[in-house]
């Protein structure tokens, strides 16, 4: 009987305990810029991530033909810009800032 108990006991502490931790979202190491824009180069969201946990979204972000990445290092001593076009299936990094094409 005291075996069943302690046994109950663990697994409702089990489950209990972890639902009850607050979440804990790290900060990024850099600051980033996600834009997002249609085939004709026309802008449709932007998504930015900051150090200091700061962050929105805005417009379309969950879709795209091309997309930018900007990222400065918190204390902005390195950034990269980066460009990307939509396959049908993932994003593939190209050289630079596209054309439009359609």
């Amino acid at each position: 009987m005291f075996k069943n108990r302690i046994v109950a006991i663990l697994i409702v502490a089990a489950v209990v305990l972890p639902a009850a931790q607050p979440r804990i979202d790290a900060a990024p190491a850099t600051d980033i810029w996600t834009f997002y824009y249609d085939c004709s180069m026309q802008w449709i969201g932007e998504k930015f991530r900051g150090c200091d946990s700061t962050g929105y979204n805005q417009g379309i972000t969950n879709a795209g033909y091309f997309k930018n990445i900007e990222s400065c290092s918190c204390n902005g001593t390195t950034c990269t810009n980066r460009w990307y076009r939509w396959n049908g299936t993932t994003w593939i990094q190209i050289s630079g800032e596209p054309d439009a094409e359609c």
